[in-house]
């Protein structure tokens, strides 16, 4: 099975019918889509009562990914372990009723670009993986060393694949130390990850952005999509699902190109929607929300 989503939902305004209430844009995001990455966990705690409201509007097979808090993944410096673990058990109390639901997919925990592979940065690992059991883990590397030499990249899948974590597979500008290799290769015999960031060289590193979107700033041509379509077609063969999630969140590019692999995989629920211009009515805010996605 192949599913395919964007990591946040809110983000893609022209998708929308400007008509529709910003609360539920998620109910029309699952008339697409089966799979969504929820980000905002990263910046601060959602609540119960939230992810009460998301179940509410997907059918009972739709899955969602989560984005560890920020935290937990050594973002947030200057917290001492219990603060951390404090914030952690926040966290996965308010993903209670998706966890009750059985549609939590995997918690990530992306770690920052200068999180290097040094057995103390392993260790952390290891007790984050620890800390969030039983649910499942996936973990994003941003630091080229821990995928170096083929001989490091072999122990690094090993070792993720000891602790029962999935390998996130980047695609990414080759940015230097700050940025990953592809490497199509799964770690679970459940799941592979393709997450899609862009390919824009020139943001990646640039410093003083107003927002990540600057960063992640481009939109792929359906021909580089087609190009990594044996690799998805091949993880498809040995994995029980491969799950795609466009990270290309700017312009609308991420749901996009989430539309376009739809139609190159053939998976397509619904013809493609017209992608509005203009603002969301006034009459539809919905000032409880928070733009938490």
């Amino acid at each position: 099975m192949i599913r395919v989503g964007t990591c946040a939902f809110h983000d893609h305004d022209h998708f929308y019918p400007r008509t529709w209430p910003r609360s539920f844009r998620l109910a029309y995001y699952a008339s697409y889509f089966d799979l969504v990455e929820i980000d905002s966990t990263f910046y601060g705690i959602v609540g119960a009562h939230v992810w009460e409201r998301w179940v509410a509007q997907v059918s009972a097979t739709f899955t969602f990914h989560v984005k560890a808090p920020g935290a937990l993944t050594m973002h947030v410096r200057g917290l001492s372990r219990e603060e951390r673990r404090a914030m952690g058990r926040a966290f996965l109390e308010g993903l209670r009723p998706a966890v009750e639901r059985g549609q939590l997919g995997v918690i990530l925990l992306q770690f920052p670009p200068w999180f290097g592979a040094t057995p103390k940065h392993r260790m952390t690992v290891e007790r984050v993986v620890d800390f969030l059991q039983p649910h499942r883990v996936a973990v994003e590397f941003r630091e080229r060393s821990w995928y170096a030499t083929e001989e490091r990249t072999d122990q690094t899948l090993a070792w993720l694949q000891s602790m029962g974590a999935v390998h996130v597979i980047c695609d990414e500008p080759d940015a230097g130390q700050a940025s990953v290799p592809y490497i199509p290769r799964a770690t679970s015999a459940d799941l592979a990850i393709l997450r899609m960031h862009g390919r824009n060289k020139d943001t990646w590193n640039l410093k003083g952005l107003s927002s990540s979107k600057e960063r992640f700033a481009y939109r792929y041509t359906v021909d580089e999509l087609r190009e990594l379509e044996p690799d998805v077609r091949a993880l498809d063969q040995v994995v029980r699902e491969v799950h795609i999630l466009m990270n290309n969140n700017s312009n609308n590019d991420a749901v996009v190109n989430a539309l376009d692999w739809m139609d190159i995989l053939q998976l397509a629920r619904r013809s493609r929607p017209p992608l509005e211009h203009g603002e969301q009515l006034p009459l539809w805010r919905d000032e409880t929300d928070g733009g938490l996605s």
